[in-house]
């Protein structure tokens, strides 16, 4: 039996219609998010700036929607559509996987819309290819390519510049049996830094540095190892960390200019001297301080490997394809992020003066980068390698002598 007229009108009506409903909804996670997402307290100038943005590409699109040739519609909602798809994975998923809020679910809405639109895109623009299977495969090679070599550096870098903020578990040192203060710390550019203090009893301190994802209860044993010994413990949550103010940034880019905010804070409790104990991207940027701050006089890094393309490409990628990718997501990241792109590591531990005790475990990339920033500066670094350790699991896999080689860096620098 033949379909309707009627029925054709509205299976037609429905394909007009429906690229302009999946724009309208792109539309709204773009207004919903501007609202509902954004950390460190955007400017009212930006967000009206950013909603006029909004509008016009809004608009934009609606016209290339509505009357461009039937290829431009293709590209045109291939471009909208894929750059949908990396903000739900990149944005959308990890907050949605955190609990349903109004920004996760207009966005994940947003997402669906963004695949519609793909999946339209590719039939408008291969519309003019007469087999079937042929547009089918094109399409699909197509997808997997643009998936591979844009999407997936963008969702890379949204991941990076744009994480929902972590929280902590409700530790405290008092669950260590160590008596603390909670303080906020003033940064040069107005933010506070959520912190916890553990007084000094030498007149020396060790301010210790979460990785990333984590807060300061996660560094809780590595406080109290240093505590014990009696030296002064700051715990402190980086920026859009925990309950600290800012913007998250993922690689920590930035962060070593509030480690000297956080060295003058020590300086005014009575510290004269100061040492640093990072873990993963907290080693990182106390290996980046040190270099930046001569007032800085021991660090012991666990799990630093690196942040920029420079320190990415210290291994070689597997293969030509792979460094593109690399190269491209440290350039989308370079493009989003909050705080311009920190010196690469392997010059950071260059110029460092004081002693270092650099830890590396079985993590990505530890075996090869450890054995080269020793080499970089073997007058002042000193590398144990823990092969049997997974990422920052080193204070656990052999904790008698984490414990000693640690603060033996610590008493000959700092008490």
């Amino acid at each position: 039996m033949e379909p309707s007229n009627d029925s054709t009108r509205r299976d037609r009506g429905l394909v007009r219609t429906l690229p302009g409903l999946c724009l309208a909804a792109l539309a709204c996670y773009a207004i919903v998010a501007l609202v509902v997402l954004p950390e460190g307290s955007p400017s009212v100038a930006g967000r009206l700036l950013a909603l006029a943005a909004i509008g016009v590409v809004s608009v934009a699109a609606a016209a290339v929607a509505r009357w461009a040739p039937g290829w431009a519609r293709g590209l045109g909602m291939l471009l909208v559509g894929f750059t949908a798809l990396a903000v739900l994975l990149g944005i959308v998923a990890e907050r949605l996987l955190r609990g349903p809020s109004v920004g996760s679910l207009v966005g994940s809405i947003a997402g669906v819309a963004g695949i519609v639109l793909i999946v339209i895109g590719w039939r408008r623009l291969l519309a003019g290819v007469r087999h079937r299977w042929i547009r089918a495969t094109s399409a699909i090679v197509g997808t997997l390519i643009v998936v591979q070599m844009i999407v997936f550096p963008a969702v890379v870098a949204l991941l990076a510049t744009n994480r929902a903020r972590p929280v902590g578990s409700g530790r405290t040192p008092a669950d260590l049996g160590l008596a603390f203060e909670d303080v906020r710390i003033l940064m040069a550019d107005g933010s506070e830094l959520a912190a916890w203090w553990i007084p000094a009893r030498n007149e020396a301190a060790v301010i210790v540095l979460p990785g990333s994802g984590s807060t300061r209860d996660d560094v809780l044993d590595h406080a109290a190892l240093v505590a014990d010994a009696g030296y002064g413990a700051l715990l402190v949550d980086l920026r859009g960390h925990g309950d600290s103010d800012g913007r998250l940034m993922d690689l920590g880019w930035g962060a070593d200019r509030d480690v000297s905010d956080m060295v003058s804070w020590l300086e005014g409790n009575g510290v004269t001297r100061v040492g640093l104990f990072g873990l993963s991207m907290g080693g990182e940027i106390a290996l980046t301080a040190a270099a930046r701050d001569p007032r800085i006089g021991a660090v012991v890094a666990e799990g630093a490997t690196g942040r920029t393309y420079q320190d990415d490409a210290l291994v070689p990628a597997s293969n030509p394809i792979a460094a593109a990718i690399s190269w491209e997501e440290y350039a989308m990241v370079r493009a989003l992020a909050p705080e311009p792109e920190p010196m690469p590591l392997i010059e950071a531990v260059r110029r460092i003066d004081a002693p270092v005790l650099l830890i590396e475990g079985a993590g990505p990339s530890e075996a090869q980068v450890g054995p080269l920033f020793a080499e970089a500066a073997p007058q002042t670094i000193a590398l144990w390698e823990i092969p049997e350790s997974p990422h920052i699991g080193g204070l656990s896999t052999r904790p008698q002598e984490y414990r000693q080689r640690a603060l033996a860096l610590f008493d000959e620098t700092l008490g």
